[in-house]
This record gives structure tokens, sequence and C-alpha cells, in this order.
């Protein structure tokens, strides 16, 4: 998969371009305001539906929608924003209430209300949480549920109901108050965290071409379940709903279980409103029959929401774990000065190697590399310069090695060493002789190399294609002969094990002119 921005770093990007942005006509300045018109009609549209489902219910507010989705808007948006929202929120709250017939003063003071509950959600719990808050998270999303869901409407519900009845006769202040609340429950409950994944980047990996169909057959399961329950009327069969409702928690995580509570609140608070379902059994007043619909969902809001939050935190963990992991076992294989393998990681890769080309009946090469006269180059420049020749050396090597199953490590003190699968001599020797030149074209100063004044190396190979009676090592002493060989003849050169005269003759071998570049 490509590798996408976590929610995080965009909402961190999105901060510091708004932070940093003036105030004159910059592009940044143009998409703020481009948000709050796009934002303003939608939330007036959804208070406007607001209002008509509590005028089709009965007066009972059913659902209240703008609290939430503006919640969910303003806490991923910068600080320096917030009070732009916030405006518009109560704009749009004001002028459907309006639109209803309702007086100025009426619906200016329920906008307030409204008004009241979104800024104190917001200011609470990003003060606790951080910010951007992160509602799928279990401790953040636990304090949502209790501060916003919970507290906030609380207070918002009794500050609406109080006002309301200073100008309409609504009934006791008690029922009024009730009913406000479990809509407004509902609709923070349902909203704020469904708008929240709907904002986030990777909500929508789930309805991509691959994953669309195993994640319409999750939501229908669900979604059948609640139109059989809330179609029949003679058994109270609503219990069906929640393993249907924990399937898709375990399935879609918290993006699926926000999706899927929004589709069972629709058809069960529809149905119900209509006449149909379990809850027409209850002999009451349809008040009574969608107050308990409204119970019922936030049943379910609190069932689902910890969970799939629980299994975002372990799914977090996971991650980190194995992120963790791989970075451990990367230093464990890895050389701490060159950044190379180590040679704990190259008899690893050799073994694999050898296995690979004794089944495939295939040569397999590996390059010795030593550092010529470096004792004495520590001894004239320092163990600290002596550390950066050696990465230089490293990054010569690694450079210029071309194939991604080649492998270079550092074999110890300062010698390397390069694994390379599927190379006969003659390619190896090529490989080897490049490596050397782009040692020697680095020029690092060297008095005491008896070579020249530069820093040189001296390089063994050997190649082979495996014998199932031979270990791995073989091919090893082979190439240590051969580096053996090319420091006998004079360093700064190439040899392979196929041209030593005679292995037990090499104390004897003439040295040969070393080769400069």
């Amino acid at each position: 998969m490509e590798e996408q921005a976590s929610p995080e770093r965009n909402q961190a990007a999105l901060i510091a371009r708004e932070t940093h942005a003036s105030e004159s006509e910059t592009p940044t300045t143009r998409d703020r305001w481009t948000n709050l018109l796009i934002a303003f009609p939608i939330l007036l549209l959804f208070s406007y539906l607001g209002i008509a489902l509590s005028r089709q219910s009965q007066g009972v507010a059913t659902i209240w929608f703008t609290n939430g989705m503006l919640f969910s808007i303003v806490i991923t948006r910068p600080r320096n924003t917030w009070w732009r929202y916030f405006i518009i929120g109560f704009l749009a709250d004001t002028l459907a209430d309006r639109f209803w017939g309702d007086p100025f003063r009426l619906s200016a003071g329920v906008a307030f209300a409204n008004f009241i509950e979104v800024i104190s959600s917001t200011l609470i719990l990003t003060r606790w949480f951080g910010h951007p808050l992160n509602l799928s998270r279990r401790r953040p999303l636990l304090g949502f549920l209790l501060v916003a869901v919970i507290g906030a409407t609380a207070i918002t519900s009794a500050l609406g109901a109080s006002w309301t009845l200073l100008f309409v006769n609504a009934g006791p202040w008690l029922s009024l108050f009730r009913a406000w609340y479990l809509g407004d429950i509902l609709g923070m409950a349902i909203m704020a965290p469904l708008l929240f994944i709907l904002l986030r980047p990777g909500f929508f990996d789930m309805l991509r071409l691959p994953n669309l169909p195993k994640t319409l057959l999750y939501l229908f399961v669900p979604a059948i379940a609640t139109f059989l329950v809330f179609t029949h009327n003679q058994d109270p069969l609503i219990f069906f709903i929640f393993p249907a409702l924990l399937l898709v928690v375990f399935r879609l995580g918290f993006p699926g279980a926000a999706l899927t509570i929004f589709i069972v609140a629709c058809i069960s608070i529809r149905l119900t409103a209509t006449g149909h379902g379990p809850l027409m059994l209850i002999g009451s007043s349809m008040l009574h029959r969608i107050v308990v619909a409204q119970i019922f969902l936030a049943v379910a809001i609190f069932t689902a929401f910890p969970v799939a939050a629980l299994l975002e935190d372990r799914k977090a963990l996971q991650h980190s774990l194995e992120a963790s992991e791989a970075k451990y076992r990367t230093l464990a294989n890895a050389d701490s000065l060159t950044g190379l393998a180590n040679r704990r990681a190259f008899d690893a890769r050799l073994d694999a190697e050898w296995r690979h080309a004794l089944a495939l009946r295939q040569p397999l090469a590996v390059l010795l590399i030593d550092v010529d006269h470096f004792k004495s180059y520590n001894d004239t420049h320092g163990h600290l310069s002596g550390d950066r020749c050696l990465r230089h050396i490293a990054e010569a090597i690694s450079t210029n090695l071309y194939r991604a199953t080649d492998t270079a490590a550092r074999f110890g003190g300062e010698e390397f060493t390069v694994i390379l699968p599927g190379t006969d001599i003659e390619e190896a020797l090529t490989i080897a002789e490049t490596l050397r030149q782009a040692v020697a074209a680095m020029r690092l100063p060297h008095s005491g190399n008896t070579c020249g004044s530069i820093q040189t190396i001296s390089i063994g190979v050997a190649s082979t294609i495996p014998a199932a009676d031979e270990p791995p090592l073989s091919l090893l002493k082979s190439c240590d002969e051969a580096l053996y060989f090319a420091k006998q003849q004079g360093r700064n050169q190439v040899k392979a094990a196929s041209a030593i005269p005679h292995t037990t003759d090499l104390e004897d071998a003439e040295p040969t002119a070393p080769q400069l570049p």
C-alpha cells in the first residue's frame, strides 16, 4: 500500500498553515473562508432537518444533528478559526428556527444554548486530551461520551427547555428537558464520531473498490437486522441487533461502528415514528415510544463505541510493537559505525543465499575486502579519522552495488564483504574492480600507504555453484585465500581464488606492482 500521511500528521500540517498564514488574501486564507462557506449551508440544512423531525414526531427532538457536526468540525480545525465556526453554527440554528416561524428571541436563545454545548465540550476535551482531538482512541472517546454526550448536552437541554418555556407553553419542564436531552445525546453521540471519521484520510479506504464488497456486506448485516426487527410488531426482538452491531465493530473497527450506528438510528427512528416495530407493543403515546427508541440507540452507542475504540488502541499498539520490532531487528543486524550489515547478518544471509543457489544450481560469489594498511592510518590520523575513513569506504561500496539482491557487510575491523547471488567469477571480478576504483577515486589521504599517498583496498573474489556436501564457509575460505594473495602481491588490487597458483605457496609468491587508479 502506498504510504500515506497519518491523520495526526495531516492535522499538524494544517495547523501550521493556518497559524502562520497572514491576513492577506493567501491561498490558505481563501481555503479557510471556503470551508466556512461550505459548512454554513450544511449546518443550516441539518438544523432544519432536526426541527422537521421533531415536528413529525409529536414535538420530540428525535435527533439533533448540528451540535455533533459542529463539534467534530471544530476539533479538527486550528484554534484560531474556532470562533468563526461557533458564529456560523449560532447563525445556522437561529435561521433554521426562524424558517419554522419561531420568534427571534426564542430562536436566538435556543441557538445560544447549542452554542454553549459545543464550545464547552470543545474547550474541556481539547484541554484534557490535546488538539486535534482523536475520537477513535479509547481515552478521548470515553471523555467525549462523558463530557460532551452526557454532561454538556444536559446543560444545553436545561437551558433550552427553560428558555423555550418563557415563550411557549410546551408542557412540564421535565418532559421537555427529557425529550430535548435524548435527542441531543443521540445527535452528539452519532454525528460527531461519524463526521470525524469522514474527515479522516483513512476512512475511505474501506470504500475503495477492492474493499467495497466486504464493507457493504458487513454494513448490510446490521441494516437488514434492524429493518427486520423494526418491521415486526408482535415481539420485542431488539436484542437481535446487537450481535450484528458487534460483528461490524470487530470487522470494520471504529469507522464501521460510527457508520452502522447512523444506519441503525435512521431505520429504527423512522419506522418507529411511522408506527412500526416492537416499540408499538408499548401501550403508551408515540412520545414514549420514541423516547424508548432513543434510549435503545444510546445503549447501542455506549456498547459499540468503547469496544471499537479499545480495538483501535490495540491495533495502534500492535503497529507500534511491529515498528519497534522491525527497528530493533534492523539495529541488531546493522553495523553501528558504517550502517552496513554486521557479521551476524552476513552469516545469516550467506547461509540463505547458499541454500537458494544450491536449490537453483546458480553461481554464488563473495568479495572479501581489506582496507590497506589501516593500522598505519589510525596511527597517523587518529582513531576518529579512522572511523570516518571506514564510513567513506562503506559508502563507496554500498553506492556502487546496483542490484537489490547484493549485500554489503562489515566483516570485522577494517574488513568488508559483499555477497553477490547469481554471479559468476568474471562478473564478480568486474564488480570488485569497480569498488576498488571507487575507493581510490575518493583520494582519502594516507601517507603511510605503500601503494601511494591515498587510501586503497585489496579484494579477494570467489565464486562457485554450491554443492550439497560443501558448507558456505568453503566459499568464504576461498575468498580469504584470494584476499591474502592480493595482499601478498602488493595490495590495491583484485584477485580471484581461481587465479592463485598454489594455495600452499602463497608466502613464496612474488609481489607485483600495486595498481593505482
